[in-house]
């Protein structure tokens, strides 16, 4: 998994910062979404606009990624914290709309079984 790993309390400070970014890469995928013309032909013009779109986009995922918070779905706008519970590799999460980071899961098939946070639980700083 990670070589950083957050709590729930360095991992809110670290949302603190990238929140701003994360709103702006769940705003544009839904501006890019809407721009994608319905059809595309070989010969077609892309907009520059969309261009745009894209670069602001990619300068969003630069400055998250750098901060050692994955991007678990672009789309839904959810971010997850690497952390360590117990031992255990795990994610704390949270989703652009969210008022604060409240969730965690195991890493794997069970990614959408979310439980909230227990701050005081077994959580190991690295």
């Amino acid at each position: 998994m990670a070589e950083h790993w957050f709590t729930p309390a360095t991992a809110r400070q670290a949302l603190g910062a990238l929140r701003p970014a994360a709103e702006t890469l769940h705003r544009l995928v839904r501006e890019m979404e809407r721009a994608r013309p319905a059809r595309i032909h070989p010969d077609q013009p892309v907009d520059t606009a969309y261009f745009l779109l894209v670069t602001r986009l990619h300068l969003a995922l630069g400055e998250i990624r750098r901060s050692g918070v994955q991007i678990e779905d672009l789309r839904g706008g959810l971010l997850g914290f690497p952390a360590r519970r117990a031992g255990r590799p795990v994610v704390l999460s949270w989703r652009v709309g969210e008022t604060t980071l409240g969730f965690w899961y195991e890493p794997g098939p069970g990614r959408g079984d979310r439980r909230p946070v227990d701050d005081d639980g077994p959580w190991e700083a690295g």
